[in-house]
């Protein structure tokens, strides 16, 4: 620490300060006649009275000039080595555990020998970095870039001499650390863990699968191994519905006929459970093989079961029929069913829409059926034919009113309507629809209901009308709609031949098929969730939404959320309150699948929201276990530093010490302090004037 005094006037103002003591003093003093009856020894006295004042005035004089301390403090800070070590599981998954103590216990002496000299400080990566060194080497995934960039963002502007990277050179997260956005001005010693000896190992390097599935269909997978080593091996190739052991859906024997074998095989398996499914596909070990982790693979689907199923009920054979069917099926959510009135026996509940071609027929009435579907709260989009009774569907339906109809027929071509706005449509859809063939349309009066929206209306020869040909409604929670016309399997003709396609046609059908059979969700208390399949490192988050009367957000009582897994062991938590709804994060739960069931009370009774999710493990460590030590003595080249052994860790610290670039930094900071602040200076001149006086007053001067 280094102090000076610094003035904020030029130093030979001090003169002025000196005379102008110099002139009190002897203005006091040298003709003072107050003393003239002092002895000799007390005039002697006199001259320190008068070097008092001096003093005195001129350091209040001198604080005046404000002058100020600049004190230099200087602090030194020692190097930081940070040290990074893979906590993976690929890491040890090859070294014994004798050999694996003796790297951990190589580590620790390297901290304490660094400590010594340097900062250091420690931390763990896997697929996030973590502080201290908490080694269980059995984390999922490996990150190396990330580690790297999260170390350069932590010690930017640090005085940081090297880090230390310990790994085995396998990642599956992240970019190539060669190759990262890594700003590290720093030299990396790296620590070739692991083995690089090609060991004969089968691997099942990828399951291609669905995430989704319907429930009664088939889906296929692709099932992807390679092998090395194994020349002349067998293995079987199995996928058990379930866990290993359960019910076995295939099982295959592959010979390997080369030393690099890579194999490709699809299988359809059958899906006849809903909900999340598992499949497990394994590969038999072959001989001499060491690492069987990576044999094994757990996919999940998940089978919905919430095909909607539509009705195509008509009054005789049409091709309208099949061209309906066609496109509805395009979508694999719906599942079509057509049928003849006279023929049909089906049970009208089990349908989420009817299409009534030619019905009520003036011959067929199917007022059963209709009667069936009204009491569902079925929609049902009426297709008025020649054969159709044009009054008796105006007296069923809201949508459109038909009068005067004499049974006769019009040819009428489609006209896009610009007000229609229940659902979106291409922008090149009025110009390809537009040019459609006429539908066979009957004669008539048309009133379309006030709260019905037309998509097409009637165009006669080449005059437009208002009346509508295709329109919809929804009054309350019930859906219709009317085509008021026949001919459509010639739009889906016409649509191919303009642009071999029917891509039109269909989202013609495909979205009036939609706006009908989406329903309105009127449950007041929801549960949500992002995703129903998790892997074991993601945290499980829900989130979940109460409605009043009035179909308000409102989140005043509590709600509670029970997890139960495919073992009956229950978990349950309490949701937090956000804004006006509710949040959750369970954390991480085990693999496995799992149910669940909310419940809060409000307005004297309890709801409830129920469902499921699975948690998939991860099983990228175990798919490559043959280190990477081409990786490591790139990187530390590239950074200048150098690779070394796991049993040459406690050499580093050597390594370090002869590195001149490896050494403290000197900080210096500086402090200004006004002299008039001193507390010893005020006393000091306190103290020379208070002598002053009690001298003066002593010798008889006051």
């Amino acid at each position: 620490m280094d102090s000076s005094l610094t003035l904020q006037y030029p130093a030979w103002y001090l003169i002025f300060c000196l005379l102008l003591g110099l002139a009190f003093a002897l203005a006091l003093y040298l003709k003072d006649t107050m003393f003239k009856d002092a002895s000799t020894g007390q005039r002697k006295a006199l001259y320190l009275l008068s070097v008092l004042r001096f003093f005195a005035v001129s350091a209040l004089a001198f604080l005046l000039l404000s002058p100020f301390i600049k004190t230099r403090f200087t602090d030194i800070q020692k190097p930081y080595i940070v040290l990074l070590q893979d906590n993976s599981g690929s890491v040890m998954a090859k070294t014994s555990p004798e050999d694996s103590l003796k790297y951990v216990q190589g580590m620790q002496s390297l901290v304490e020998d660094l400590s010594t000299d340097y900062k250091v400080q420690t931390y763990t990566f896997a697929e996030d970095l973590q502080e201290g060194m908490n080694l269980s080497f059995d984390k999922k995934v490996t990150d190396i870039s990330s580690a790297l960039n999260q170390v350069a963002d932590r010690f930017d502007n640090q005085n940081v001499g090297a880090v230390v990277l310990a790994t085995d050179g396998i990642f599956n997260q992240g970019s190539n650390p060669l190759y990262g956005s890594s700003q590290l001005d720093i030299p990396v010693y790296t620590v070739a863990l692991g083995d690089t000896t090609p060991n004969r190992d089968i691997v099942l390097d990828k399951v291609l699968h669905n995430e989704i599935a319907y429930l009664g269909d088939k889906t296929t997978m692709r099932v992807e191994f390679s092998s090395r080593n194994a020349k002349g091996a067998k293995t079987t190739l199995n996928v058990y519905k379930g866990k290993a052991g359960g019910t076995k859906v295939h099982s295959k024997t592959v010979t390997i006929n080369k030393e690099n074998f890579l194999y490709s095989e699809e299988i359809i398996v059958d899906v006849d459970k809903a909900g999340i499914q598992q499949f497990t596909v394994t590969l038999s070990p072959v001989e001499g093989e060491q690492s069987t982790g990576n044999n094994r693979q757990n996919i999940y689907i998940d089978v919905l079961d919430s095909r909607q199923k539509i009705l195509i009920l008509a009054n005789s054979p049409h091709p309208d029929l099949s061209a309906l069917k066609q496109s509805i099926e395009t979508n694999r959510n719906y599942e079509t069913t057509v049928s003849y009135i006279r023929k049909f026996s089906g049970n009208t509940k089990d349908y989420d829409l009817a299409i009534l071609h030619g019905l009520p027929s003036k011959r067929k009435k199917a007022a059963d059926v209709i009667s069936g579907l009204e009491k569902a709260g079925t929609p049902i989009w009426y297709i008025l034919t020649n054969q159709s009774d044009v009054s008796k569907v105006s007296e069923l339906q809201e949508v459109v009113s038909i009068s005067g109809s004499n049974n006769s027929i019009n040819q009428v071509k489609p006209l896009v309507s610009g007000d229609f706005n229940l659902f979106t449509l291409d922008s090149g859809f009025s110009q390809v629809v537009e040019g459609f063939p006429p539908l066979q349309s009957p004669f008539g009066e048309y009133k379309l209901s006030p709260t019905a929206q037309a998509l097409l209306k009637q165009q006669i020869g080449s005059i437009p009308t208002t009346h509508p040909l295709f329109a919809l409604m929804q009054s309350g929670n019930k859906k219709s709609a009317v085509l008021s016309g026949e001919g459509i399997w010639r739009w889906k003709m016409h649509d191919f031949s303009q642009d071999q396609n029917h891509e039109t046609f269909d989202e013609l059908v495909s979205k009036a098929i939609q706006y009908l059979v989406v329903k309105n969700d009127k449950r007041q208390f929801r549960v949500n969730m992002a995703k129903n399949l998790f892997n074991e490192n993601e945290t499980i988050a829900f989130t979940a939404e109460l409605y009043n009367d009035s179909y308000e957000l409102i989140n005043e009582p509590e709600a509670n959320i029970t997890v139960t897994d495919d073992e009956g062991k229950e978990y349950p938590f309490t949701f937090s309150k956000t804004g006006n709804a509710y949040a959750l994060d369970a954390g991480f739960l085990p693999v496995g699948n799992y149910s669940y069931r909310a419940k809060t009370f409000f307005a004297g009774g309890e709801e409830q929201a129920a469902g499921q999710f699975s948690v998939t493990p991860l099983q990228l460590e175990g798919l490559q276990t043959t280190a990477d030590h081409q990786l490591l003595f790139a990187l530390a080249e590239r950074y200048g530093g150098e690779m070394v052994a796991p049993g040459q860790v406690t050499g580093l610290a050597e390594k370090f010490r002869n590195k001149e670039e490896i050494k403290p930094v000197l900080y210096s900071s500086y402090k200004n302090e006004s002299v008039i602040n001193l507390k010893w200076l005020f006393f000091t001149i306190l103290s020379f004037l208070a002598l002053e006086w009690f001298f003066r007053k002593y010798f008889g001067g006051y």
